[in-house]
């Protein structure tokens, strides 16, 4: 495949999903600012912030007043993560866009390597974690358990799409927005995108100051979003059916109590799969409060 630099000025907007992040924000900011990017390169900071007690909103108010490349938008209310980014993408009209973590699990340091990627040709840059020390057992196994069963139930890899850090080209930013299977669960593989993929090794820790969001429970819904946004609906027909059958003979054996059980198994999936793909989630969402948007977005 040929590689076309850009050799213009480019403009990349850094968004990020927060709730409660009071503590984290001064830290991810300074560790933003000290980067040493390459030239030509103009960053913004965009914060999507859905819900917080804590003090999240006035910090990004003062962050906001001072300066004009960090911008906000408050959300009424929100559906997760990826569809906060999502719409933070939406405002966006950069060049690129980065999503990532402000709570230090992705390391902004790694932003360098992303936009070097991107000006010499690549339209997604996708960081890949290698190590990850002292994580906790639970989701340790639980990852292990979720890349397993992916692969050999469904024939989805995300080995290497690990982490949803990564820079997007604006055109590719354009085709996630397309396609509402995207927006849920933002670690799905590129394999089939257009243009040329760069992956980036990091190495990460767990976040540095403040409490994570997702307990056991979220973990596994999330990971259950994972699959049914990559699942086809052609494996889901199959899936749908084995249960189903499965469900039958239970029931014509005796044992009503398990077929009652995967029946309503199968029709949460068949709920949960229409609900992960819906069309008008972002258009859904409420801004209630806005500053230093990109020029032409949304207010």
């Amino acid at each position: 495949m040929s590689v076309n630099p850009r050799s213009s000025r480019s403009r990349v907007d850094i968004v990020v999903a927060v709730r409660d992040e009071e503590q984290s924000i001064p830290l991810f900011v300074d560790r933003v600012d000290a980067l040493a990017l390459p030239t030509k390169i103009d960053l913004q900071l965009l914060f999507v912030e859905d819900s917080s007690t804590d003090g999240t909103r006035d910090l990004l108010r003062d962050l906001a007043e001072t300066r004009s490349d960090i911008g906000y938008a408050f959300l009424r209310r929100g559906y997760g993560q990826g569809i906060a980014v999502c719409h933070g993408m939406r405002l966006s009209n950069a060049d690129a866009v980065v999503m990532m973590d402000v709570d230090g699990s992705h390391p902004p340091e790694a932003i360098v390597d992303l936009v070097s990627a991107f000006q010499n040709g690549a339209d997604v840059a996708q960081c890949v974690r290698r190590t990850l020390p002292r994580r906790k057992l639970y989701r340790r196994f639980g990852a292990s358990a979720f890349h397993a069963l992916s692969r050999l139930a469904f024939g989805l890899d995300f080995s290497e799409q690990n982490v949803f850090f990564r820079l997007v080209s604006t055109d590719v930013a354009k085709m996630i927005l397309s396609e509402p299977r995207y927006w849920r669960y933002l670690r799905f593989p590129f394999a089939s995108v257009a243009g040329r993929v760069e992956r980036i090794p990091i190495d990460t820790v767990e976040r540095a100051v403040g409490q994570s969001k997702y307990d056991l429970p979220r973990l596994v819904m999330l990971a259950l979003d994972g699959i049914l946004c990559s699942l086809s609906r052609r494996r889901l027909v199959l899936l749908a059916a084995t249960l189903l059958a499965t469900s039958v003979a239970l029931l014509w054996a005796g044992w009503w109590p398990v077929a009652a059980l995967l029946a309503g198994v199968l029709l949460w999936l068949v709920r949960r799969f229409r609900q992960a793909r819906r069309a008008d989630a972002l258009s859904l969402l409420e801004m209630t409060e806005s500053r230093n948007l990109p020029r032409g977005a949304a207010s």
